[in-house]
């Protein structure tokens, strides 16, 4: 079994979706702490008229000090929803995608939970759904592991029995790749550059939200990841 990581992140760019591609299962780092500043797991760009733009969920953080994901709880999620849900409209309704997804999708972000959890993950799976990707996610705290860096993933291997893992083409930086295969867990890396496709607005801009990839190229944006992705052996450049 081949197995891959990545931190629950809200409306994830093309390079989360795509390794699911590759991988037999995902584990979802969501007893890891938020980062301090800058993030991607509680925002991410999309594309209006004027070119990028950045969306946040905001996050209840006062008196909480460093917070674990699974922790987390969203700051005046209804009004930030309605927001949210206006702006999407406005941006992607003229696809011929939008519904019914955009619906499924508003069910979600009105429900009546303030856990960032519960708003991120359903829509991953709704994103996950509407690409035809059936690789299943669980979350680390299911696994009873907590630790950091490398020893944490070789955990959650060994815990899962996993033969193989893949990881970011990133991870060379931060991740001992040999401590891992030191193990006997064969390592292997994905390496994500977009493929242009048709945007609405104007010129093609790279790393947007998946979101982004689906209401331009509905479900075909699939095939946009697999031909964005390279797999690599640890030992490739």
């Amino acid at each position: 079994m081949r197995i891959c990581f990545h931190q629950p992140a809200f409306i994830p760019w093309g390079g989360f979706f795509a390794r699911l591609l590759y991988s037999d299962l995902m584990v979802l780092l969501d007893d890891t702490l938020l980062a301090r500043g800058f993030t991607f797991v509680n925002r991410n760009r999309l594309k209006g008229p004027n070119g990028e733009i950045w969306i946040t969920v905001p996050l209840k953080r006062k008196g909480r000090g460093r917070q674990k994901i699974k922790d987390l709880e969203i700051y005046e999620k209804a009004r930030w929803g309605r927001k949210f849900l206006l702006t999407i409209r406005h941006f992607y309704r003229k696809s011929i995608y939008f519904e019914p997804f955009f619906s499924q999708m508003a069910e979600i972000i009105n429900r009546d939970d303030d856990s960032f959890l519960a708003l991120a993950t359903p829509l991953i799976d709704h994103l996950k759904a509407a690409l035809s990707i059936d690789t299943p996610l669980i979350f680390q705290s299911e696994l009873g592991i907590t630790g950091k860096g490398t020893d944490l993933l070789i955990s959650l291997a060994q815990k899962l029995q996993a033969e193989e893992v893949l990881l970011s083409a990133f991870a060379r930086k931060r991740i001992d790749l040999e401590r891992i295969k030191s193990t006997g867990i064969k390592v292997y890396l994905h390496r994500f550059l977009p493929s242009p496709y048709p945007q609405f607005w104007g010129d093609f801009y790279s790393n947007l939200s998946t979101l982004d990839l689906y209401f331009c190229q509905g479900p075909e944006g699939k095939a946009i990841l697999e031909k964005s992705s390279r797999l690599l052996s640890s030992t490739d450049d």
